[in-house]
């Protein structure tokens, strides 16, 4: 076997190394969808709240007050406008963090909010359409003893069973708040 040039073996453990960097990188963008769907699912201390009751969460009572299934003509899809609302506590608690919100089934898939509001929405719940969302709380709607009415907006298939609404704020974890 001939022996190699400088240039070639350079060239080689360059190769290498830029193996070892590239792969486990490679590796993790393939998979950072997944990473992050466990770690939305796994880790948390689920507090239960059946529909009309409260419960004390990061800074907040909260509340669920509808859980609306809205058909989508003949598409197999439904639009859910997941209702509810926070009286304010603590201000500063409850804006520390981000609000994350996921819609489940009994079957255990989640579904993640519309950036924007269905027009389904919109034509069938106007009132409902004018509400903030969980994530979009202003430091002028969170004072205390005020109650914020949200409403979140998801896309789901028509045959979804034993809705609940998935609030979790990293503040408060692993408690999260399971709205049922």
């Amino acid at each position: 076997m001939p022996e190699l040039q400088a240039g070639e073996r350079r060239r080689y453990w360059l190769s290498l190394a830029a193996l070892v960097v590239v792969l486990p990188a490679a590796v993790l963008a393939h998979t950072w969808g997944s990473l992050t769907q466990w770690w939305a699912n796994n880790g948390r201390d689920p507090i239960n709240v059946e529909r009309g009751a409260a419960q004390r969460y990061a800074g907040a009572e909260w509340r669920m007050t509808g859980l609306s299934v809205l058909p989508i003509g003949s598409t197999g899809r439904s639009v859910v406008l997941a209702e509810f609302e926070a009286r304010i506590e603590d201000p500063a608690v409850l804006m520390e963090s981000p609000c994350v919100v996921a819609l489940t089934d009994a079957g255990g898939r989640r579904w993640q909010p519309r950036f924007t509001v269905h027009r389904i929405v919109r034509e069938q719940r106007p009132e409902a359409a004018e509400k903030p969302n969980c994530g979009g709380l202003t430091p002028e709607q969170v004072q205390a003893g005020a109650t914020v009415k949200m409403a979140e907006t998801f896309v789901v298939p028509a045959d979804v069973d034993g809705l609940a609404l998935s609030l979790i704020k990293p503040n408060a974890l692993p408690g999260n708040l399971v709205l049922r």
